[in-house]
């Protein structure tokens, strides 16, 4: 009987332990922050102070009923977001207008 409910917790196990070593999946927010730090230059610091910012705007999009406008936009910059010398720049007016229209 112990052999057996050794086995069965045995695969559960691993995959418990697998699930934990796999790396997170980013965000396009997430991912929009890393090319512009590359794109401009920034520290560690101001990356992750990136980070924060988007994940604030997120929330109180979530909070003002805006969440799916903030998507929109995130992925437009991610889809669109290019490196032009240390100026990083998207075609995304119309989602930040929809976005910022929203949370008025």
């Amino acid at each position: 009987m112990k052999n057996l409910l050794l086995s069965a917790i045995r695969p559960l196990f691993l995959l418990t332990f697998l699930a934990a070593a796999l790396p997170a999946c980013r965000t396009d927010a997430e991912a929009v922050c890393e090319y512009k730090c590359e794109c401009e230059g920034c520290s560690a610091i101001q990356l992750d102070d990136c980070y924060r910012h988007t994940d604030n705007e997120a929330f109180e999009s979530d909070r003002r009923g805006c969440l799916d406008y903030w998507d929109e936009l995130q992925a437009c910059e991610y889809d669109t977001g290019r490196c032009g010398g240390a100026n990083w720049s998207t075609s995304c007016k119309n989602e930040k207008e929809r976005w910022d229209n929203c949370r008025k």
